[in-house]
């Protein structure tokens, strides 16, 4: 076995000369290109002052990405020589087509233990003193997260990694239960497969009046992404909280974006919701990782 994982992990060294396979290896995703946005109406909110857009592009984040790739590969493949991942259960709505994989072994991964609505410590504008208030969890700086709670200037996000912070969602003024109406456009009108995503379907994992939880399943390796959608009683956190998040890997080819696009888009037509898209222009170097992975496949 040893020299296995030996011949597996020189293998895996190879992919930095193409750093981008290592996204192919680490994560199953469409093969079709990023579909052109359909624009949204804008959030028209205080905390929308916030800088969304994303200009700092440089090559040694990119670098940085792509040595992330290559470790992040060189691990999947140890951990795939070593151990057998476990198999994922169906969800009712997947698609027929996910019967072929069923009985294929699964990555699921693990959950952030961190879930839910806790207190938050962000950077404040220009420097200030730090921010700590109730929000969802924030993102690590991959290419394969968005999420409501981050810090506010653009230059802090991207420390890391690629900008992910989006605006909350604004349900329309007359809706008593926004999250109990976002629960029904998610379950009714939100398709397994749709945008060429989600194969392995979804489901509610826990729903309460202030919070809404679901997974969401790949078809072939039934890869995990989390997502969150919370209220706060306070001020500071106007709207619906938003996190959008895969578990493993470094990008996610666009998924997160078509999911949280699709299903805004049904809000804002069926319900009168505002809520700002995600776009190239607003999450250039998130779009960039995604269509480099996808022309490496």
């Amino acid at each position: 076995m040893r020299t296995e994982i030996i011949l597996w992990i020189v293998a895996a060294a190879g992919a930095y000369a193409y750093p981008a396979a290592a996204f192919s290896l680490n994560r199953q995703r469409p093969h079709t290109p990023t579909p052109t946005p359909t624009p949204l109406p804008s959030v028209d909110i205080a905390a929308n002052d916030l800088p969304f857009t994303n200009t700092v592009s440089s090559s040694l984040q990119r670098r940085e990405l792509m040595k992330r790739a290559t470790f992040a590969l060189t691990s999947l493949v140890v951990g795939i020589t070593i151990t057998a991942p476990h198999k994922s259960n169906a969800y009712d709505n997947a698609v027929p087509e996910y019967a072929q994989y069923i009985d294929k072994p699964k990555r699921r991964g693990n959950p952030p233990k961190d879930l839910g609505i806790s207190p938050r410590t962000t950077e404040g504008k220009e420097n200030l003193d730090e921010v700590t208030k109730p929000g969802l969890r924030t993102c690590d700086g991959n290419p394969n997260c968005f999420s409501t709670t981050g810090d506010y200037e653009l230059a802090d996000r991207t420390q890391k990694g690629v900008d992910f912070l989006i605006a909350p969602w604004i349900p329309s003024k007359d809706d008593p239960a926004p999250l109990k109406t976002l629960s029904g456009v998610i379950q009714g009108y939100y398709k397994a497969g749709q945008g060429g995503i989600d194969g392995g379907g979804f489901g509610v994992i826990k729903e309460t009046d202030s919070y809404l939880y679901l997974r969401f399943e790949s078809l072939k390796k039934g890869f995990i992404d989390d997502v969150e959608f919370a209220t706060t009683s306070t001020k500071e956190t106007p709207g619906i909280l938003v996190r959008s998040a895969s578990r493993i890997g470094i990008t996610d080819f666009g998924v997160n974006a078509i999911r949280l696009n699709s299903i805004a888009a049904v809000l804002v037509k069926e319900k009168g919701w505002s809520i700002a898209e995600i776009t190239p222009v607003t999450h250039r170097d998130y779009y960039e990782a995604a269509i480099d992975a996808r022309e490496a496949t």
